[in-house]
């Protein structure tokens, strides 16, 4: 159902790089003012100034940060400090991490992935997006013409076919090996061995993909193929311009980790707490854990154990309220609310916590846009942040079925923003590729003479 491809990847040089850890970064859309700060201090060469270059005030049409990544892609391909490889390869990615002390290994490759619009049931997504992070990054592909970052997709694969002929590359030395900030390890194998594509190439083609992180970038995508195809006399499938370059990994892997999204909020002035809470017994049976300053930390941990154990029956969250010295752990009633509230959406988007969440809580009982929340990665950053005052009201949730992930996006229909956490991030420089306006992607799924 997909077509996938081996390119000419552009990797860092690392005669010229000692050390490539200094010259990576995560994806720019999880990196804040003063990591992006940090990353521009680490290296001269780092992917910073390509993904997430600075903007100063004399900006203009014809001097910003667009125009200065595609002035350092230029500098750094003159200069060796990046080189594209003179034949096409897949690239076998594996990242080795920690979640909770547990080690998990997650395998995949990068390959080119042809373009297609959603309609056509090939490509889905699972998350809305917004107009201007999706018009930075098409700025970013008009200046540059190249895939900095890889979209990260996945797909079934329950007899793991798409991964086997990998077998014998893992066995080798990778091409690069490095460890980030959060201690994952990244390791990439060059694969040009051309049996072995043709073989990923085969197996993928009965596979729709399911975009798990990169949803800006795909749409920025598909407008710039869509902007090149009408500067063209001639449009054929094959052109550069209609594919981007994707991390493909199969959801029956071991390492595919989804983490939960939590939510913060503040409330305006007088806003009425026992009000809040007798509207909330309406709907949800209440658990409460109560804690003083000693034991907050051990009653921090029951109640995350029971919002755990709750979770696997019902729709649960955990509430902190400021001030109020307990924490509540919420499961819902009776699901014929979520019925009432949601009625045209497909059952498996009814049963999520996050639309119960947002749909009771959020958007019927607070009344409150979702643009005015923050959303914390880390349940003990939400709840300190109530603690000490800075919100007022923190929602921790369980994290997201992949399983629901893929019945949502099967069914034409996007979750509720901030859903997943697909965890770890993919990291950003490992591989790059080119856009040319007059190259053609193909490759003849027969071996060479």
């Amino acid at each position: 159902m997909v077509n996938v491809f081996p390119f000419r990847g552009i990797l860092y040089e690392k005669k010229k790089i000692k050390n490539l850890a200094k010259v990576m970064t995560p994806p720019y859309d999880v990196i804040n003012p003063s990591e992006q700060e940090y990353y521009y201090e680490e290296s001269p060469y780092n992917i910073i100034r390509l993904i997430l270059g600075q903007e100063f005030p004399n900006d203009s049409r014809y001097n910003n940060k667009y125009l200065r990544s595609a002035a350092f892609l230029k500098g750094w391909l003159h200069h060796g400090i990046l080189k594209q490889d003179g034949k096409p390869a897949l690239y076998l990615y594996e990242q080795s991490f920690l979640v909770k002390g547990k080690r998990y290994r997650r395998l995949g490759f990068i390959a080119l992935l042809r373009l297609e619009d959603f309609e056509k049931g090939k490509v889905f997504p699972h998350e809305n997006t917004l107009s201007k992070p999706k018009l930075d990054r098409l700025e970013l592909l008009r200046a540059c013409s190249s895939n900095f970052e890889n979209i990260f997709t996945i797909y079934s694969d329950d007899k793991l076919k798409t991964m086997k002929p990998f077998k014998k590359y893992l066995r080798r030395q990778p091409a690069i090996k490095v460890k980030d900030k959060l201690n994952t390890v990244h390791s990439l194998w060059r694969v040009d061995d051309r049996t072995t594509i043709i073989k990923v190439m085969k197996e993928m083609k009965d596979k729709p993909v399911f975009i798990a992180d990169g949803h800006h970038r795909y749409e920025a995508s598909l407008r710039y193929r869509n902007e090149m195809r009408e500067r063209s006399t001639r449009f054929s499938e094959d052109e550069s311009y209609n594919h981007i370059m994707a991390f493909f990994t199969p959801i029956e892997g071991e390492g595919l980790v989804v983490l939960p999204i939590h939510r913060l909020v503040k409330v305006p002035s007088g806003f009425d707490f026992e009000r809040f809470r007798e509207e909330l017994g309406i709907y949800f049976d209440i658990n409460t854990v109560p804690f003083s300053k000693r034991t907050e930390k051990q009653a921090r941990l029951k109640a995350l154990s029971a919002l755990e154990s709750t979770g696997k029956e019902k729709n649960a969250f955990l509430l902190s309220i400021r001030n109020s010295n307990q924490y509540l752990i919420l499961s819902l009633r009776d699901k014929a609310i979520i019925r009432e509230l949601v009625p045209d959406k497909p059952a498996a988007y009814q049963e999520l916590d996050v639309t119960v969440l947002q749909a009771v809580v959020i958007g019927k009982i607070l009344n409150i846009s979702p643009e005015t929340l923050t959303f914390p990665k880390e349940a003990n950053e939400g709840l300190d942040k109530v603690l000490s005052g800075e919100f007022d009201l923190a929602f921790i949730l369980n994290p997201t079925k992949i399983t629901d992930v893929i019945e949502i996006a099967k069914e034409y229909e996007k979750m509720p923003q901030k859903s997943t956490f697909f965890f770890p991030k993919l990291l950003s420089g490992l591989v790059l590729n080119h856009i040319a306006y007059n190259e053609k992607v193909v490759f003849e799924e027969k071996p060479e003479d």
